[in-house]
C-alpha cells in the first residue's frame, strides 16, 4: 500500500470541480438541437404526411391538366382537318367550274 503522504493516495482538490463544469456546460448542449451545424433534425411525420398529401394533390392537379390538354390538342387537330377538308371541297368545286 502506498504511504499516506505520497501523491497517489490523495485526491486533486480540482478535478471534481473542472469535472462538474465540463458536465454543467456539455450536457445542456447535448440538448439543444438534433446535431447542431452538422446534422439536421429530423422531420416530423406530420409534416411529411402533410407534404406527401400536397404531392399527391399536386400530381393528380398535373395530369388533369395534360389530359384536358390533350383533349384540346385534339380538337384543335382535328378542327384543322375539317378547315383543310373543306378548303380541298372548296378548291375541287373552284377547279371544276373553271374548266
Amino acid at each position: 500500500m502506498p504511504p499516506a503522504g505520497s501523491g497517489t493516495a490523495r485526491i486533486r482538490p480540482g478535478l471534481p470541480a473542472l469535472t462538474a463544469f465540463f458536465l454543467l456546460v456539455a450536457i445542456p448542449l447535448g440538448f439543444t438541437g438534433c446535431g447542431h451545424a452538422t446534422v439536421p433534425c429530423p422531420t416530423p411525420t406530420t409534416e411529411l404526411d402533410r407534404l406527401r398529401a400536397e404531392t399527391e394533390r399536386a400530381r393528380e392537379n398535373t395530369e388533369r391538366a395534360r389530359a384536358e390538354e390533350e383533349g384540346w390538342v385534339a380538337r384543335k387537330e382535328a378542327a384543322a382537318q375539317r378547315v383543310r377538308d373543306i378548303e380541298a371541297r372548296n378548291d375541287s368545286l373552284a377547279g371544276a367550274r373553271s374548266h
